[in-house]
């Protein structure tokens, strides 16, 4: 290895903005990439109360189990603490006057109440961890659905590896706050309540006591609750980051082994690592303090309680205060300060499902590409397209494409040539409607595709692009995927025309072989060839491929060719095409160069031009 500094991502990203002029029509900006970054650091929920709401609106279906689970934890809770009111009673009037039949009914009755209050809790858990997995699987379902109608320009502005984490660590963590917090929380409020009553109706003197210590308690909790709570946000922006990456990395692995750059990926990994760990270590560090100030306030109140009702207890007079109020104050203390620990660490808790409750909440709430949707329903195509005057750009402020005109009748062969970066693809996105022009219409048999439905108009129109996507299943499954209603037949029948049958009957298992997360066993040709039966079996009625048998050989290519022309007689199609001996019998070559469309016309006639196309062909067959 040489003795050059290895670049990180970040660094090689730096030199690449210097290099490149945002402001260049050439150079549009990064489309579908993974976004590291999520809510500003620390950021808290936008709108907690609306976000609260929201998620109660989900949990309305189940009302009637959690009417049940309240009623169930005020019993319970009114169940535990009657226990140091008996415990009181005992003391006064049974075991300071030895009377032991008195003490073993107390005792009976508190083993019992132990006993039902064990078995309600028990109930209330089990029905409460129902409703909040009914309602996580509402919240991923909704989530999951909403995204597979966002438009394209969504996923180039979030980034797959923060939407990922958004789905599953997000929705865990709204999981364990409904599963868990809310639980915790509902009975700790109870107890501090019901704790507070009865300290007052035992003795107000010494309840008195236990209330003076409360603000600085709560002043402390709150202090720390704020950096604990900004702690975990912080874990939570770069563990969506961390995600990321490595689904980045995993994905590209190849790449990255075939440019030999593990050290540089590492190197990326380590420093985002290295911030979720100090991250971690805060929140981690701020609410460990919690616990330890909670415990030495709990021990203080308790022997101030005791040390206090000795004292009363030994200068008032009899029967003002009771050794058995002492010992029942006392123990409410602890029932009372102990809640009050645990909100404040719920709370943590609770802010942080509220937060990724608002996260999840934004991508249901992302708009549908169907909400503006045209109303004209595509019954079929005759292929007529007509390009007129088009603008477009991923960021309006840099334009991919400028006053493009074209048409092309049915039945034509229209190919589109030229430089990498120069608007191709993104016309045949425009097709498809993954975008809408900014300016100037696109119009299929004289309507403006805008006013078409866009899933009919996608059924009828076939794309096989260069980078291809099979997904996870066999392979007869992925080519079935074209059209669902087709049979074994037809299905051999796209396979075979398009050369793939030769290569799938000689699989281990055929048509049942399983596909690969991505089909990463399979080569790139054998990826195309599969897609391409894909959309042979989809009977389109206008047919586009972008650089569709770039990824084959010679031989194969031919073969493709031959069944591709059989495909696309009598259909309008689209080629994008960087070797021109393959457009050659196009009806229509269009020429575009740095988003404008510079030359129309025939191979023979763009030859004789001697223009930008002419430079194309000589450069290449030279």
């Amino acid at each position: 290895m040489s003795d050059s500094k290895i670049l990180t991502k970040r660094e090689l990203n730096e030199k690449l903005k210097k290099k490149i002029d945002p402001t260049s029509p050439t150079h549009a900006p990064r489309r579908g990439g993974r976004m590291r970054g999520g809510p500003p650091v620390g950021a808290k929920p936008k709108n907690i109360r609306q976000t609260v709401f929201r998620l109660l609106s989900y949990m309305g279906a189940y009302r009637f189990a959690l009417i049940f689970i309240f009623l169930a934890l005020v019993v319970s809770t009114l169940m535990f603490l009657l226990v140091p009111i008996l415990f009181s009673v005992a003391l006064d009037d049974y075991i300071l006057v030895f009377d032991f039949e008195g003490v073993y009914r107390i005792g009976l009755i508190i083993v019992f109440l132990a006993l039902i209050n064990s078995m309600v809790r028990f109930l209330s858990r089990f029905l409460m961890a129902r409703v909040s997995q009914k309602v996580v699987k509402k919240l991923r379902s909704d989530a999951f659905g909403k995204l597979m109608k966002t438009p394209v320009s969504y996923y180039d502005k979030l980034g797959s590896g923060d939407i990922v984490s958004r789905i599953s660590n997000d929705v865990e963590l709204i999981s364990n706050s409904l599963g868990q917090t809310v639980l915790e929380v509902l009975n700790s409020s109870i107890v501090i309540l019901g704790a507070f009553v009865f300290m007052f109706y035992l003795n107000w003197m010494l309840a008195l006591i236990v209330v003076a210590f409360i603000p600085l308690m709560v002043l402390f909790t709150v202090k720390i609750s704020k950096k604990t709570r900004k702690g975990f946000k912080e874990q939570q922006i770069h563990l969506a980051s961390l995600n990321g990456i490595i689904e980045e990395n995993v994905s590209g692995l190849k790449t990255v082994k075939l440019y030999n750059q593990e050290e540089p990926f590492i190197e990326d990994f380590r420093i985002e690592n290295d911030k979720l760990k100090k991250a971690g270590f805060m929140a981690q560090f701020y609410s460990g303090l919690i616990w330890p100030f909670i415990h030495f306030m709990n021990n203080l109140i308790f022997l101030s309680v005791v040390g206090v009702g000795a004292l009363l207890y030994l200068y008032l007079p009899t029967g003002v205060l009771t050794i058995g109020q002492i010992a029942g104050v006392s123990q409410y203390s602890r029932q009372f300060i102990m809640p009050i620990s645990n909100l404040a660490q719920l709370f943590n808790a609770l802010m942080q499902g509220v937060a990724g409750a608002e996260r999840v909440f934004e991508i249901i709430d992302a708009d549908s590409e169907y909400a503006s949707d045209g109303e004209i329903s595509v019954d079929s195509l005759n292929g007529e397209i007509e390009f007129d005057d088009v603008n477009f750009g991923y960021d309006e402020n840099v334009l991919v494409l400028r006053d493009v005109t074209f048409k092309a009748q049915k039945g034509e062969l229209i190919a589109i040539v030229g430089p990498t970066g120069g608007g191709k693809t993104t016309t045949i996105k425009l097709i498809n409607r993954f975008y809408d022009v900014l300016s100037g219409t696109i119009k299929l048999d004289g309507v403006d595709i805008r006013d078409m439905k866009r899933d009919e108009l996608r059924k009828k129109i076939g794309v096989v692009l260069q980078d291809t996507q099979l997904f996870k299943g066999s392979v007869f499954d992925n080519i079935h995927y074209g059209d669902f209603s087709a049979t074994e037949e037809e299905v051999l029948r796209a396979s075979k025309l398009s050369g793939a049958h030769d290569f799938i009957v000689k699989l281990p298992k055929g048509y049942d072989t399983e596909i690969h997360e991505g089909g990463q066993n399979f080569s790139q040709g054998e990826r195309q060839l599969i897609s391409i039966a894909r959309s042979i079996l989809s009977n389109p009625d206008l047919l586009i491929l972008d650089e569709a048998t770039s990824n084959v050989d010679t031989r194969t290519e031919a073969k493709i060719q031959k069944s591709m022309n059989l495909l696309m007689e009598g259909r309008t199609s689209i080629v994008i095409a960087h070797r021109l001996q393959t457009i050659q019998k196009a009806d229509k070559i269009l020429v575009i160069h740095q988003g404008r469309l510079i030359e129309t016309g025939t191979h023979e006639s763009l030859l004789e031009q001697k223009g930008f196309y002419y430079n194309l062909y000589q450069a290449q067959f030279e």
